[in-house]
C-alpha cells in the first residue's frame, strides 16, 4: 500500500468571471518550509518506488548507449557556421555531458573555444546560444545556470580564448545580431516580468552609459516595445537591420527595417514592412547573395509562403510572392543561394513537409520549381537548421534526421547538385555513415504512417514504431502527441524511442490537433476555444490503437513534457480508465492560475485568458487540475519537474500531484523532482536518468519485459 506525504487541503477559493474556483493547494506555489518537507517526503516515496522497477537498469544501459549518437536534447554535432576560413560548431564528444563550442582554423584541428563544464563542472550550467562575429575574430556565447534562462552574455576573442568587453545579463535567452566590422552587436533585454522589451547596441569600443539617455552601466537603446516577442538580425554585409516583435508567441508580428550604411547603428531609421496585428499575419524578414531582401510569411489559418522583397518601393515595400506550397505541404525552411564564381542567378532550396515527409526542393529567382533533391534516407524523415555561408552561397547544410537515422550534418552544393553527409569537424564531405552509427545493430524496426479518423470526422495522421518481428499486437504500447503551438511532433531519432521498441514496445506518435503536422489551420483547429480538440484527437488515437490490436488499455502508457504533458494530464484526468501508465513533465496542469506561474502571460493566444468570461467555461472544462475526482481509479502515474521551471512554473506539477494522490483508489502516484535544471536543455547523466526513470515506471505498470529482465511486480494497491 503506497502512504502518501500528508498535503493540507485549504478551503481556498477564487471567484474567477463569477465562478467559484477552488485551489485546495494554493499552498503548493510557495517556497515555504511545509512545501520544502513536503517535497522531501516525496522524493523519499518515488526513491521507494524505483525499486520496484526490475527494467531501469536496461533501460539506463540502452539510454545512454542510444544518447551517445545524439538527439534533440542530447545533440552530439552542428550544422556548421562558417565565417572566412574559421569553422565553429557544437559537438558533445564520447563522455561528455555537455556539448561545447569547437572551433577549427582551416585545415587545422578543431579546438574547444566555449566549454559550460569549465564554468560549471557539476553540469548545472549550460550554453544557451552562440553566435561569432561575421570576421569570425570574436564570438558572443550565452550561459545559464540551475535551469533559470537567465543567462549571461559574454564575448570571447577567438585567437587568444580571453574574454572582451563587459559581460550582459539580457534577462532571456537574446538573439545576438553582430555588426559588420566586429564593433558591437544588437541584443534584446527584458525578462518574464518586464513591462517593455529593449534592442540594445553593444559597444566593444566604449564603457556602458555613455550613449546618451542611457542610465549607467547599460548599453544604448536602439528600440523598445511592450510586446513580448522581439528578434533582430543584421545582414552579413552590416546595411539591412531587420527587427520582429509580437504580442505573443502565435500571434501577427510587426516586421521593421533600417538601412544602417544611410544611419549607423546607434539610431538607425526603422520603416515598417508588415504590420500583422489585425490579420494575425506573420513575417520572418531574410537576406540573402547581394543584400537582397526575402521573407517567409503567414497569414493566420494559412501555410507560410515565400515573398521577395524591394525595400526601396515607395510609399511601401514592395511584396512579391514567389513560393506559395501546395495544399498538403507546410514550408519549414527557405534559403536563398547563388554560385559566387559564375555570377549566375539565385536559387531558392526550401524545404517542406507533405504527409509527414520531408521533402527539398530548388526553385529560380521567379519560384518556379526547378526539381526535387533526393533525401539521403527513404524516412519519413525531418530537416531542421536548413542554413547558408555569408560569401559562399553556392553551397548550404542542414541536420536530417528520422526514426531510425541519427542526427546527421548535409551539405547541398548548388554547382553540380551534389548532397552529401558533412563532417563539422573535419571540415568536408564525410562517407555515408555505416553501421558503426545504427542504433538497432542492423536489426531495425518497422515504421508505418498511418491514420485514424476520431468521432468528429476528422483525419488525423500518426507514426508508428513497431519491434523487429513483431508486427502484431497486442503489446505494451507507448502513446504521446504535441498537439500546441503549432508545432509538430516530427520524425526524428530518440534515444527514448530507441530503448522502448529495444524492450519491446510499441511507439506511437499521434499528430493531433494544435499541433503543425498540417500548417497553420490545424494549428488554429487546436488553439483557444478549440483547445477541446487535441485532447479529443489524442483520446482517438489511444482507442484506434486498442481496435487495431496493437495494444489493450492494461499495456497503454502515455507520456508528454511541457505541452506534451498538458495532453497527458487531461487524457488521464477525461478517461483515466483508458491508460495503464502516464509520464506528465514540466507540464501546465492549472489552467486557471496559469498566468500567475512562470511565463504563463505570454500563451493567451495559445489557451485563452481565464479572466475572460467567453474562455473561462472551455479552460474549466479541460483543466487536469480541476478535473481531478475523488475515489477514482486512476493509472499508475508519474509526475517530474525541476525544483524550479522559470517557464512554466513547478507549481503546476506539484498541485495536480497532491490532488491525484488525495483522489485516486488504485495505482501509485509519483513526483520527481529535479534540482539545479529548469524547462530546458540539461546535462546527459541527468537526461539519461529521468528517461531511465519513465521507461521503467512505464514498463513496470504495462507488463513490459526488456530481454534479460525480470518480470515487474504490481501488487501494491494505494
Amino acid at each position: 500500500m503506497v502512504l502518501y506525504p500528508r498535503a493540507v487541503r485549504e478551503p481556498v477559493v477564487d471567484m474567477v468571471g463569477g465562478v467559484a474556483v477552488a485551489d485546495p493547494y494554493r499552498w503548493l506555489e510557495g517556497e515555504g518550509a511545509e512545501v520544502e518537507e513536503w517535497l522531501a517526503a516525496q522524493e523519499e516515496l518515488c526513491a521507494a518506488q524505483r525499486a520496484r522497477w526490475p527494467s531501469h537498469p536496461f533501460f539506463r544501459r540502452v539510454l545512454a548507449e542510444a544518447a551517445g549518437l545524439g538527439g534533440v536534447m542530447t545533440p552530439v554535432t552542428s550544422t556548421p557556421v562558417l565565417r572566412g576560413e574559421r569553422r565553429f560548431f557544437l559537438s558533445r564528444g564520447a563522455g561528455r555531458e555537455l556539448p561545447a563550442v569547437m572551433v577549427a582554423d582551416g585545415t587545422s584541428p578543431p579546438r574547444m573555444l566555449v566549454d559550460p563544464l569549465a564554468f560549471d563542472p557539476s553540469g548545472a550550467t549550460v550554453l544557451d546560444a552562440f553566435r561569432p562575429s561575421w570576421s569570425g575574430r570574436l564570438v558572443a556565447f550565452q550561459l545559464s545556470g540551475g535551469g533559470q534562462e537567465r543567462p549571461t552574455l559574454r564575448v570571447r576573442d577567438v585567437e587568444t580564448g580571453r574574454e572582451v568587453g563587459h559581460a550582459v545579463d539580457p534577462g532571456r535567452p537574446t538573439p545576438v545580431a553582430w555588426l559588420a566590422d566586429d564593433s558591437g552587436f544588437f541584443y534584446v533585454t527584458g525578462g518574464a516580468a518586464d513591462p517593455v522589451r529593449r534592442v540594445r547596441l553593444y559597444r566593444l569600443d566604449t564603457t556602458p552609459g555613455q550613449g546618451a539617455d542611457t542610465a549607467p552601466g547599460e548599453d544604448e537603446v536602439v528600440f523598445e516595445t511592450p510586446f513580448r516577442q522581439l528578434s533582430v538580425t543584421v545582414s552579413a554585409s552590416g546595411r539591412w537591420l531587420s527587427l520582429t516583435c509580437a504580442p505573443g508567441t502565435q500571434s501577427g508580428n510587426m516586421a521593421y527595417l533600417a538601412d544602417l550604411s544611410r544611419t549607423g547603428p546607434r539610431a538607425p531609421d526603422l520603416s515598417v514592412v508588415h504590420d500583422g496585428r489585425e490579420d494575425g499575419s506573420q513575417a520572418l524578414v531574410k537576406f540573402g547573395p547581394g543584400d537582397l531582401v526575402y521573407a517567409i510569411t503567414s497569414r493566420a489559418g494559412e501555410g507560410a509562403r515565400v515573398c521577395v522583397v524591394d525595400p526601396h518601393a515607395r510609399p511601401q515595400p514592395h511584396w512579391t510572392t514567389v513560393i506559395d506550397p501546395r495544399a498538403g505541404q507546410v514550408l519549414s525552411g527557405c534559403v536563398m543561394l547563388a554560385d559566387p564564381a559564375s555570377q549566375g542567378p539565385v536559387r531558392f532550396l526550401v524545404s517542406l513537409t507533405e504527409d509527414g515527409r520531408g521533402r527539398l526542393s530548388l526553385h529560380d529567382e521567379a519560384g518556379a520549381p526547378l526539381g526535387e533533391v533526393p533525401l539521403p534516407a527513404a524516412g519519413p524523415g525531418t530537416i531542421t537548421r536548413l542554413t547558408t555561408v555569408p560569401g559562399r552561397e553556392d553551397r548550404a547544410y542542414f541536420l536530417y534526421t528520422d526514426f531510425l537515422t541519427p542526427h546527421t550534418v548535409f551539405q547541398y552544393t548548388l554547382t553540380d547538385g551534389r548532397l552529401s553527409p558533412y563532417d563539422s569537424t573535419a571540415g568536408e564531405a564525410a562517407p555515408v555513415p555505416g553501421d558503426d552509427t545504427d542504433p538497432w545493430g542492423g536489426n531495425s524496426p518497422t515504421v508505418h504512417q498511418v491514420a485514424y479518423t476520431t468521432d468528429q470526422g476528422i483525419e488525423v495522421p500518426m507514426h508508428l514504431i513497431l519491434p523487429p518481428g513483431h508486427e502484431h499486437g497486442p503489446r505494451p504500447t507507448m502513446l504521446t502527441a504535441y498537439g500546441g503551438f503549432g508545432g509538430s511532433a516530427s520524425p526524428g531519432y530518440s534515444p527514448t524511442i530507441t530503448a522502448w521498441v529495444r524492450a519491446g514496445g510499441i511507439y506511437a506518435i499521434a499528430g493531433v490537433r494544435g499541433g503543425g503536422e498540417k500548417g497553420a489551420a490545424w494549428h488554429a483547429a487546436g488553439r483557444g476555444m478549440n483547445k477541446p480538440n487535441t485532447f479529443t484527437d489524442f483520446d482517438a488515437a489511444a482507442r484506434w490503437l486498442c481496435t487495431q490490436g496493437l495494444t489493450t488499455p492494461a499495456q497503454l502508457a502515455i507520456r508528454g513534457a511541457s505541452h506534451s504533458g498538458l495532453v497527458v494530464a487531461t487524457a488521464i484526468t477525461r478517461n483515466p480508465h483508458q491508460y495503464a501508465a502516464a509520464v506528465c513533465s514540466d507540464a501546465l496542469t492549472d489552467m486557471i492560475r496559469y498566468p500567475h506561474l512562470g511565463i504563463g502571460t505570454w500563451w493567451t493566444d495559445e489557451f485563452g485568458n481565464p479572466d475572460n468570461p467567453r474562455h473561462l467555461p472551455t479552460l474549466l472544462s479541460y483543466s487536469p487540475y480541476h478535473n481531478t475526482n475523488p475515489n477514482t481509479s486512476y493509472p499508475a502515474v508519474l509526475l517530474t519537474s525541476p525544483r524550479h521551471d522559470p517557464r512554466v512554473g513547478a507549481a503546476h506539477t506539484r498541485k495536480l500531484t497532491a490532488a491525484l494522490q488525495h483522489a485516486t483508489t488504485s495505482h501509485p502516484v509519483l513526483l520527481r523532482t529535479e534540482h539545479d535544471t529548469g524547462h530546458g536543455p540539461r546535462a546527459a547523466t541527468r537526461l539519461i536518468d529521468r528517461q531511465a526513470d519513465a521507461l521503467a515506471f512505464c514498463a513496470t505498470h504495462t507488463h513490459l519485459t526488456p530481454p534479460n529482465t525480470d518480470p515487474p511486480h504490481t501488487d501494491h494497491p494505494a
